[in-house]
């Protein structure tokens, strides 16, 4: 149990969102990356906080850190106050029309282009401020449990630990091959790649550890060379001939150069896929998680998926649009 002590007159709800997400990345140098402050400035906010505790919250003997038994029971308050405050915030700064003052959608690098302009083209109206938060998931996520963002859309299976929140199935797509033109070996996943250089996504985004758990699960092994964060990176790696790599439709349809230079194929000996889920919190936004899903399942249907069939109509049936 936490001591009932008086917080200190310097504490700030800035020492909660840092310590949410610090325990999110397990790091506090990568926190300080998300959060946009240096390492040391995140160390000083922690030992605060313990300070003000009276106990220490991280086990800093292992990496990555972990939370104490002290710390699991912050969390679970941290992240309830926050909420508690971001839906204090939301209700009063609605207006009497039900216009939000502000909406933060966080979602990964392969939808913020796709989705982003085209939401709010269709739906400006709904909030006097949008932000779309683009980034690798770990970032995304802890943006999300610190509050800093309203909704976001992910991989189903990065939510399966996620409480009291309401979860909206988007689409699912198909993983794919793609080479370089002329490329000599046969398009199709096997060991025989091996000849060749994998060009891979950072194993800190999701696609980066499905594709990595696929390729365990059939006994595939490549030799690491190089990685990506970016889309447009990997891509164009793979374009410049250093390589293969395995990447999804809705990743191409961002760099429209690619049908034309890439030599795409499906994988057909271990297909997978990804099912993408747009995540809220409970009783907060009201109506407005249901409309933008409705939206974003539109976009999808009426201008992404049938530009996508048409460069590769082998996809079609492959591309889905979720349904509740």
């Amino acid at each position: 149990m936490l001591n009932k002590a008086q917080l200190p007159s310097s504490f700030e709800f800035r020492a909660l969102q840092v310590f949410v997400v610090t325990a999110e990345q397990g790091s506090m140098t990568q926190a300080a990356k998300v959060l946009g402050l240096t390492q040391s400035g995140v160390s000083q906010i922690i030992a605060a906080l313990e300070e003000s505790v009276g106990r220490q919250l991280f086990d800093r003997s292992i990496r990555p850190i972990v939370l104490t038994k002290v710390g699991q029971a912050l969390l679970r308050q941290s992240q309830k106050i926050l909420g508690d405050l971001h839906s204090a915030f939301v209700e009063a700064t609605e207006s009497d029309s039900g216009e939000l003052s502000s909406l933060t959608i966080a979602m990964p690098e392969s939808l913020a282009n796709v989705l982003g302009p085209r939401l709010y083209r269709r739906k400006g109206e709904m909030a006097r401020f949008w932000r779309i938060s683009n980034g690798l998931m770990p970032d995304q996520r802890a943006k999300f449990n610190t509050h800093a963002a309203d909704i976001m859309i992910t991989e189903e299976s990065n939510t399966s630990d996620m409480l009291e929140v309401d979860r909206y199935s988007l689409f699912t797509e198909p993983y794919v091959l793609i080479f370089p033109k002329g490329f000599a070996l046969s398009p199709e996943l096997g060991p025989h790649l091996a000849e060749s250089k994998l060009i891979r996504f950072s194993l800190r985004s999701s696609m980066g550890r499905q594709t990595e758990a696929q390729l365990n699960r059939l006994q595939l092994k490549f030799q690491s060379h190089i990685e990506f964060d970016s889309i447009v990176g990997h891509t164009t790696a793979v374009a410049y001939g250093l390589g293969w790599g395995i990447t999804t439709p809705l990743c191409l349809f961002q760099v429209p150069w690619a049908f034309e230079e890439l030599s795409i194929h499906p994988i057909v000996r271990g297909k997978f896929g990804r099912r993408m889920t747009l995540l809220a919190r409970q009783q907060i936004l009201g109506s407005a998680p249901r409309i933008l899903l409705e939206e974003c399942r539109a976009i999808l249907d009426e201008e992404v998926f049938p530009q996508l069939i048409g460069h590769l109509p082998w996809l079609e049936g492959a591309l889905r649009v979720g349904e509740d």
